[in-house]
């Protein structure tokens, strides 16, 4: 039944549409970028916090999962830009079934595909921000005891 609902949200989506959904994962792309500098700067910054509170093994991963983040990212950028520059084949008043059809289900499949990854940096982000918020609250324990 969801399947169906996907379907006709593509089917009856115009041209602009679509280009204001590529846009819009464009600019959440590069916002994800912008805050992947942030996170990298933040592990970087509270390593000490984190070796103290020895919550290094669960950070090391955290940082091969936003490693990995990033090029799925990366990924998806150049996945959306294609996207995005192959919207002419539904505007070029040209009638091509089977071209346009082609590019919906190009255009679903990348708003499953973006809209997974939303989910799991979301949840890297707030694993992110627990690890690291941990970490300073044991650093502040220990000098609190001292």
């Amino acid at each position: 039944m969801k399947d169906q609902k996907n379907f006709r949200y593509i089917e009856w989506k115009s041209p602009e549409e679509m280009h204001y959904s590529a846009q819009q994962w464009s600019s959440s792309l590069a916002f994800y970028e912008d805050e992947h500098l942030f996170f990298e700067d933040m592990l970087r910054e509270y390593t000490l916090p984190i070796i103290e509170s020895n919550l290094i093994t669960e950070v090391n991963a955290l940082i091969d999962r936003l490693t990995k983040s990033k090029k799925e990212m990366k990924n998806l950028t150049e996945k959306v830009s294609k996207h995005t520059n192959g919207l002419d084949i539904l505007v070029d008043g040209i009638n091509q079934p089977e071209e346009e059809k082609k590019y919906k289900e190009e255009h679903r499949a990348l708003l499953k595909e973006i809209n997974t990854f939303s989910e799991s940096y979301e949840q890297l982000k707030k694993d992110i921000f627990e690890n690291v918020s941990g970490a300073l609250k044991k650093q502040k324990q220990k000098r609190l005891l001292k």
